[in-house]
């Protein structure tokens, strides 16, 4: 975060009482960056300077509940990270679905940090040891007691390794996000979901063929894969407005305008509109209760909602640059138009609507998932 979006952040927590903010700062450890922490630790002295006792006491106990925050969010990784993955699962099945248990919590915590903040090569590490762990559970067999079934852990298995290939490809790794979408692929169907399993290899494809074929064989090969995609859901889409964007690469600007918008209406058709700050909240609630509860990603999911909200930037972006080498009558408006769109999009503040959902959900149904 910026300087300025420090500072809101900050005085937005100290306008809360005193349980809702701990609650809420528990919730945003991932989100307290350096800048965070610096402009915190400026604002004290200015406190100070001032001699404004009462806000520099309420900003030394919110220095002292973010760094208590921040440290518990990343302890779990540190902790995997020191003990390695090498060593084998618990012998006792009670242990074993403690140590799922945890797998699990480290999986949430991932959702909301890779929300928060850009992977990094620490990000790659951690979902790497979370892979690792599921494994050592299925290496380790079936339990005797009903805790929970290998068929379960296969699944949890071939999530993160997903999250892992799309980590790695945001970092502009191919090698390794191809590798781990080929594992994610296998995993899949080793654990009874072909659809999954085939929609990992359709992203791999996709992937190989942006890195290494020209242009038209990539138009090509993405109308192909267009035909056979359900009409109705985001992967579709996605495709269109890949479509829309190599078009207007190739100098086809005519032919992205017409694709960009069909993706655009399609969206709202099939009810993917862009998602509100509210909506993006509601889909992280539904997918951390669902993953707390040991079930996999539901229909409406941060995931889903996150690559939706993606497009409907992408088309915004794509038709401002089309409409700005157009030159038609009224096209330099409608550039405009969508860059402000665009621009709309980037914006954030710490108390948006997003935050408010989540401030909500917090002291409701997050409440002790979270802790």
């Amino acid at each position: 975060m910026t300087s300025q979006q420090a500072r809101l952040f900050a005085n937005y927590i100290l306008g809360m009482d005193e349980g809702a903010a701990v609650e809420y700062v528990r919730f945003s450890a991932f989100r307290l960056d350096d800048t965070f922490f610096d402009e915190l630790r400026k604002m004290i002295d200015e406190a100070r300077g001032a001699r404004d006792t009462r806000r520099q006491r309420a900003l030394d106990g919110l220095l002292s509940l973010a760094s208590d925050a921040c440290g518990r969010a990343y302890a779990p990784f540190k902790a995997a990270a020191e003990a390695g993955s090498a060593k084998p699962a618990p012998q006792d099945d009670y242990s074993r679905a403690k140590q799922l248990f945890e797998l699990d919590r480290r999986v949430t915590a991932m959702m909301m940090r890779t929300h928060f903040n850009p992977v990094n090569d620490a990000v790659i590490a951690d979902w790497k040891n979370i892979v690792d762990g599921y494994r050592e559970l299925v290496s380790a067999g079936p339990p005797k007691s009903p805790y929970y079934n290998v068929e379960s852990v296969n699944l949890k298995i071939a999530q993160s390794l997903e999250a892992l290939a799309r980590a790695c490809g945001s970092i502009r790794n191919a090698k390794e996000s191809r590798n781990y979408y080929k594992q994610a692929a296998k995993a899949f169907e080793e654990a009874g979901q072909p659809a999954e399993a085939a929609r990992c290899r359709a992203t791999l494809r996709q992937d190989k063929m942006a890195e290494g074929a020209q242009l038209d064989d990539q138009i090509r090969a993405l109308l192909t894969e267009i035909e056979v995609l359900d009409k109705a859901q985001p992967e579709y889409f996605a495709r269109l407005v890949d479509l829309g964007e190599l078009q207007s690469r190739t100098g086809d600007d005519f032919a992205a305008e017409k694709t960009l918008l069909k993706a655009e209406s399609g969206l709202e058709t099939a009810k993917w509109r862009n998602p509100s700050g509210v909506d993006l909240a509601d889909a992280l609630v539904a997918t951390l209760k669902s993953i707390g509860s040991g079930g996999g990603l539901p229909a409406s999911n941060i995931q889903t909602s996150m690559l939706v909200r993606d497009l409907h930037r992408r088309i915004h972006l794509a038709l401002a640059e089309a409409y700005q080498r157009l030159n038609r009558r009224g096209d330099a408006k409608k550039a405009k138009q969508r860059l402000r769109l665009a621009e709309e999009m980037d914006r954030s503040s710490p108390d948006d609507d997003f935050s408010t959902r989540m401030r909500s959900a917090l002291s409701g149904e997050l409440k002790n998932l979270l802790r």
